[in-house]
């Protein structure tokens, strides 16, 4: 039996070492805040580099954000599955350098059909380095400290999602105020984000483990990986259960980032304010709810830990569903009690995430993690669609808050069949968990 190795106090899986860890750490730091680079320059480089119209730059902005989310949707289940035959460091190298590649190339562009053709290249890195991140985040801990090394990942990209809005999110006002045209500072300001991709990169390239995760195994078709990943929820009612916790925090995520700030917003503009001082107050409760989650992050992982899954997962959504209730009766978001909903609101969030990547990380078998993972990163996608398009819909047609109470009865289905399950199938009790490798 091989040493057991620790990173802090997270228990390493076999054939871990203290450097893959920090690497998949500092990979959420890096990784995640680069790809959402793209929506944060989007305005600056419509206005100031593409100089399309204003009438229809929010056409053009959901187009191409719509083209990105196809070719995800298409292509995580095949990036996971080929990851289990190739090893996760190469396929999130080369994923890396198609997000190069098309920040290299985006703010090139010439016309509208130039700007869809290299946001297609961007899109294929898109859909590959989170499916690589999210696997290996899984790979990495040993089951027993599953929880605990996803809760510092939640933190390295939060902290990560700061340091590039309060940094890189300047740097085209940087540059102007150092004399560079506006429409060369969003070119230099992308291509400064091409050098940070490469530098990512290679630090994939050097601390990451190498190779596949079951070496023994025999390597099978990706499209019959793809199938696998799929027919393990038929086989194990825990990963349909997972699957479902994936549908629900992506969901959870939409309303709090979209929705949260329209009603904000609208309800400001019903009381005389401005968009801008709407926006405000719709900033202050989005990083409630958002530094809630990094405060407690570590804290939940550790408790899943010492726990049922399967029950953890139970908790977890039952809190998420009352605090999105909750939430869908404030009447006026500019009142000190719609403060304290956010932070059961965050509390909710991170707990749901938390607790489902956990859960699926532990039933996901070895030979099959990137596949299984896809799929879970599919579903995930899909339910984005699902919750702007019905969310957008209840939000119009019954109320602004009507989004949240949406979600938190979403929420409490999961727990219901998180209950359900517990009783039927409960999987690896306390006990094993923390005896777990």
């Amino acid at each position: 039996m091989s040493e057991t190795r620790k990173f802090g106090p997270i228990v390493l899986a076999d054939g871990y070492t203290r450097l893959n860890a920090f690497g998949v750490l500092l990979g959420g730091f890096s990784i995640i805040p680069l790809l959402g680079f793209m929506g944060l320059i989007m305005p600056f480089l419509l206005e100031e580099v593409f100089r399309i119209d204003p009438a229809i730059q929010g056409r053009l902005t959901g187009q191409l954000a719509v083209l990105q989310e196809v070719i995800v949707l298409l292509l995580m289940g095949v990036v996971g599955a080929a990851s289990d035959n190739f090893g996760r460091r190469v396929i999130m190298v080369l994923g890396l350098c198609l997000v190069g590649f098309g920040l290299l190339l985006y703010p090139l562009a010439d016309n509208e059909l130039q700007m869809y053709g290299y946001r297609a290249v961007f899109a294929l890195g898109a859909a590959t380095a989170p499916i690589m991140y999210g696997t290996s985040v899984q790979d990495t801990p040993a089951n027993r400290s599953r929880g605990l090394f996803i809760g510092f990942g939640a933190i390295a990209t939060g902290l990560g999602i700061l340091v590039m809005s309060l940094t890189v999110g300047r740097l085209p006002e940087y540059l102007v105020a150092q004399g560079v045209t506006p429409q060369d500072a969003g070119i230099y300001t992308c291509w400064c984000m091409v050098g940070f991709a490469a530098v990512v990169a290679v630090m994939v390239r050097l601390s990451w483990r190498a190779g596949r995760v079951a070496a023994s195994e025999p390597r099978e078709p990706v499209w019959k990986n793809v199938g696998q990943g799929f027919s393990e929820a038929v086989r194990n009612p825990r990963m349909t259960l997972a699957y479902l916790t994936s549908f629900a925090s992506r969901g959870d995520l939409v309303v709090i980032l979209t929705f949260l700030s329209l009603w904000v917003v609208q309800d400001g503009r019903d009381a005389g304010l401005s968009t801008a001082e709407g926006l405000k107050r719709a900033g202050v409760m989005i990083a409630a709810i958002q530094g809630i989650g990094l405060l407690v992050s570590v804290f939940i992982g550790r408790f899943v830990d010492r726990m049922n899954r399967v029950l953890a997962v139970c908790i977890a959504f039952t809190v998420a569903g009352a605090a999105y209730l909750g939430m869908s009766m404030i009447e006026d978001p500019y009142v000190n009690i719609a403060l304290v909903a956010c932070v059961f609101v965050g509390i909710g969030e991170i707990s749901v995430i938390i607790t489902g990547n956990v859960l699926l990380g532990q039933e996901a078998p070895k030979a099959r993690r990137g596949a299984v993972v896809g799929v879970f990163g599919l579903i995930g996608a899909s339910s984005i669609l699902c919750t702007s398009y019905f969310g957008g819909i209840v939000f119009d047609a019954i109320s602004r808050t009507a989004p949240f109470f949406m979600m938190g009865i979403v929420n409490l289905i999961v727990a219901v069949v998180a209950l359900y399950v517990f009783f039927r199938a409960p999987g690896m009790s306390a006990q094993d968990v923390r005896n777990s490798t």
